[in-house]
């Protein structure tokens, strides 16, 4: 008796015997006519055999079919035809999971009894299932002919059970995959949804008609063709053999049961299967399991996978499929058809792991459900496209929360889902222009706005071009002199009186004086063209984070130095000007941003972002994460100083502070941010608001960095900034404020605010 079904998987390869039989006629093996009328005799030694017999086996190793068949006896010939010869061989491999040129041989002996001789050898195979083994005294049987020696070929000579039409079998235990949790323990994914494994038993078919069977699975188990049913299982039509099919979630069977079961003979074990918390906490990096893709069954059922097995197909479900998945315990057996059986190679089993992210499930839900809730009490909330936000640790780089709007249900990926309208759900996400499966905080690229003017005064105090007090006089307008073009105006020529006036470069960086960066970036440009850009790059953006488990963009800077080359036009100092404010060619994701600011607030180390904390069984870790610093500022302690001061002015200062107004009553926390408005699109395009911050219970003691972007919504101050206040509030577990009145009309026409 096989064991159940659900603990293993069958593959078989069965060539019937009766076909030699049918050919009981022809002469037996051993009689050979060796002279003909027309061919004289034809005398047969051993050594002739042996090499005939290295022959066939040299050409077995090379997959020479052809060779070999040409080597057969007419005999064998006329009982195999040339394509089930060489499938004998290839579904045997397959099973296997044999490696490229994973076959080799080694003659031991050969005997030789009048016109037949038997050549003993040893095979040895390479696997990716098993490694090496090897199967040890087989025998390839030669007769002679007029021709000399020739192979009296039988399925034995794949494995010697194969001759009765005895069966290769792989039975491999299935683990149970591991769960994902948050930082804390709280789970995120989990293996107790419940699905129903469905067995086909082909030994016989109510009313009869196999190919009637194979229409109904084939309808219900999407993915496989009526012709692929039949051409698996209908050899098997009449035999007590047994095949999983594939899982099905309880409602989906119970709805299909009764058509099912009027034509097809069936079995049913309960199994458990992926359930996702809320229906996919952070969806856009923890990702979800779904069926081995048809194109990629072969490379999946080689690593030990059955074919209708769930793998993980993105985000951490993808990255840690092996650890998640764990290995089972695989035997390869050979089972003659008397029922006995021999085992050829053993694999031992290796648990499942559960992987612990670095996110905090309360903060990660809190910020997801914000976004929604912002969108849904707003009325920029009606034509702004998308959004992200990001929460990391200053001190390690772990993520504590990343979202991105509009997000999705991954359940409607899961082939066992509950969900009813699941392959309308996901043909709607796919047309959506909004791209709710795309994850915009590590592969979004926009431009950063004012929240670069962070780079740009690094640039100009850490260069010794400028000091953190160096004064320019912020009128409102630039005049085109001494670039000698357009005018143009900052944000405060519309607020009318009271202009920034004479202010330090850590007063502009708090204001937000386009005027002052454009003079900066004048001044620098004509210094050297390389250094913002060079700065820009020490602070994270124009490369990759180093992140794992996701993907991500790199973003983009302008190079003045290639500028032409790659741009068709030469480098300009308006490009500079454009540049120095975050526009122009800038292309960065919400990512490095958080990162950059998370650098600031702990003195300069650039870490590398962690999704992952550990990995292992409860209390037993085979892995566990650690800060992995991957870059420095090496800014001078002075500007770094000033830098942090000019933020935390940004929230604090009732003369300056561009977001001083949402932060004016805040108490618990010290934030200390910059606000960004990024023109993109077309002219008549609403901005993208930024609000980029860190936080602490005090200025001198950050803990966390917070980043939002709001596509295409109106001024960072008025969009993003309330967005991050409340991610603050809800990480120091303060009272949470409500949205801004503003938010439901009043706001500034676009370029009035930052």
């Amino acid at each position: 008796m096989w064991p159940p079904v659900s603990k293993r998987r069958i593959v078989l390869i069965c060539l019937v015997a009766v076909a030699i039989a049918a050919c009981s006629s022809r002469a037996p093996y051993n009689t050979v006519i060796l002279s003909t009328p027309d061919q004289p005799h034809t005398e047969l030694t051993l050594d002739e055999a042996y090499r005939t017999a290295a022959n066939f086996l040299n050409e077995w190793k090379l997959d020479g079919y052809d060779a070999m068949y040409s080597l057969l006896a007419v005999n064998s010939r006329d009982a195999f035809n040339r394509a089930d010869f060489q499938e004998a061989y290839a579904s045997a491999e397959r099973t296997m999971t044999l490696l490229p040129q994973g076959k080799s041989y080694a003659l031991t002996n050969a005997i030789q009894q009048g016109n037949t001789a038997d050549i003993a050898y040893n095979a040895t195979f390479k696997t990716k299932l098993f490694g090496e083994f090897t199967d040890s005294g087989r025998t390839l049987q030669l007769v002679g002919t007029p021709d000399g020696w020739r192979v009296a070929w039988s399925p034995g000579n794949v494995f010697a059970e194969m001759k009765d039409g005895g069966a290769l079998r792989l039975e491999e235990t299935t683990p149970t995959r591991g769960n994902i949790y948050d930082r804390d323990g709280e789970v995120i994914a989990d293996q107790n949804g419940i699905a129903v494994r469905v067995t086909l038993h082909t030994q016989s078919y109510p009313g009869g008609n196999p190919e009637a069977c194979f229409n109904e699975l084939a309808r219900v188990f999407k993915g496989r063709t009526v012709e692929q049913m039949k051409k698996v299982y209908g050899p098997r039509t009449g035999y007590d053999y047994i095949y999983d099919i594939g899982d099905l979630n309880q409602q989906v069977l119970t709805a299909e049961r009764a058509a099912l079961e009027r034509v097809c003979t069936l079995s049913y074990q309960a199994v458990p299967t992926r359930r996702y918390v809320a229906g996919g906490l952070a969806p856009h990096v923890v990702g979800y399991v779904g069926r081995i893709p048809a194109e990629s069954v072969n490379e999946w059922v080689a690593r030990g996978y059955s074919p209708d097995a769930m793998i993980g197909i993105d985000g951490v479900e993808r990255y840690w499929e092996s650890t998640l998945a764990g290995r089972g315990a695989a035997t390869l057996l050979i089972q003659a058809r008397n029922g006995t059986t021999r085992t050829l190679a053993r694999r031992e089993a290796e648990p499942s792991q559960s992987v612990y992210l670095t996110l905090d499930r309360k903060l990660q839900e809190a910020t997801q459900d914000m976004l929604k809730d912002a969108y849904a009490n707003s009325v920029w909330g009606s034509w702004s496209t998308g959004a992200a936000a990001i929460v990391m640790d200053v001190h390690s780089g772990e993520i504590l929360a990343i979202a991105s709007y509009p997000d999705f249900n991954v359940d409607a990926f899961n082939p066992n889902t509950a969900l009813p309208d699941a392959q309308t759900l996901i043909d709607a996400w796919a047309k959506d222009p909004k791209k709710p499966t795309f994850n915009r905080a590590t592969l979004g690229q926009y431009p950063l706005g004012s929240v670069f003017k962070i780079v740009s005064m690094a640039a100009a105090a850490d260069s010794g071009k400028f000091s953190v007090n160096s004064t320019y006089v912020c009128t409102g307008v630039w005049n085109g002199t001494p670039l000698g073009d357009r005018t143009r105006y900052d944000w405060i020529y519309n607020q009318g009186p009271g202009q920034h006036g004479l202010i330090t470069l850590k007063q502009a960086l708090t204001g937000s004086c386009d005027i002052y960066f454009w003079h900066v970036g004048w001044t620098l440009d004509k210094a050297n063209p390389q250094i913002l850009v060079d700065y820009a790059r020490r602070m994270g953006f124009g490369g990759p984070t180093g992140i794992k488990d996701v993907a991500e963009s790199l973003g983009a800077l302008p190079d003045p130095q290639n500028y032409e080359r790659t741009n068709g036009v030469k480098w300009r100092s308006s490009d500079a000007l454009n540049l120095v404010i975050g526009q122009g060619d800038v292309l960065v994701t919400p990512l490095q941003v958080v990162r950059m600011v998370a650098a600031v607030a702990n003195g300069g180390t650039l870490y590398q972002p962690l999704l992952v904390k550990k990995v292992g069984i409860i209390n037993e870790p085979s892995y566990v994460a650690k800060p992995i610093p991957n870059g420095r500022f090496d800014l001078k302690p002075e500007v770094l100083a000033g830098i942090r001061d000019g933020m935390c002015q940004v929230t604090t200062n009732p003369t300056l502070g561009t977001a001083e107004f949402v932060f004016r009553d805040f108490k618990g926390a010290v934030v200390c941010g910059k606000t960004g408005t990024a023109q993109a699109g077309l002219a008549h395009d609403q901005p993208h608001a930024w609000f980029a911050a860190y936080a602490g219970r005090t200025a001198d003691a950050p803990d966390i960095a917070v980043v939002v972007i709001v596509e295409h919504s109106n001024e960072g101050s008025f969009i993003a900034a309330p967005i991050v206040r409340r991610i603050v509030e809800t990480y120091y577990n303060l009272p949470i404020s409500p949205w801004p009145t503003w938010w439901a009309g009043g706001l500034p026409a676009v370029g009035t605010g930052d």
